[in-house]
């Protein structure tokens, strides 16, 4: 990363507004711009205030910087750390909801087999 640093309007804005629609949105389904289209988006929302010309490979190395790299922009701090920390929430999630998804097909064969083995107990009887 070289040039000016981003100011705190450019923060909010790209960590607040365009990370949860880019490639880099916290849950899949909200992953609704390529970094072409978020660069065009947020230029034309910057308007006046913009202080750079913002295009996909700007912002995906400003995101790929503070997120990956463990760099931090000055004013990005506090968005950076909320955005890991949704993150790490949604892939706990996930997480909980895969062993989740794997842990009944289980049970239900689990009751399945005490099922027939008590009918058969019956059927012996």
């Amino acid at each position: 990363m070289g040039g000016k640093t981003w100011s705190r309007q450019e923060e909010r804005f790209f960590w607040k507004t365009i990370v949860p629609q880019s490639p880099k949105a916290v849950k899949p389904a909200d992953r609704i711009h390529d970094w072409k289209v978020c660069a065009e988006i947020m230029q034309r929302e910057m308007g006046v205030n913009a202080r750079r010309k913002y295009s996909k490979l700007m912002l995906f190395e400003h995101y790929f910087q503070n997120v990956q790299t463990g760099h931090k922009s000055p004013c990005a701090r506090e968005f950076v750390v909320e955005h890991k920390r949704e993150l790490g929430e949604f892939r706990k999630r996930q997480v909980l909801s895969d062993s989740m998804a794997e842990e009944i097909p289980v049970r239900s064969q689990e009751r399945m087999v005490t099922l027939m083995q008590r009918e058969a107990v019956m059927a012996n009887l």
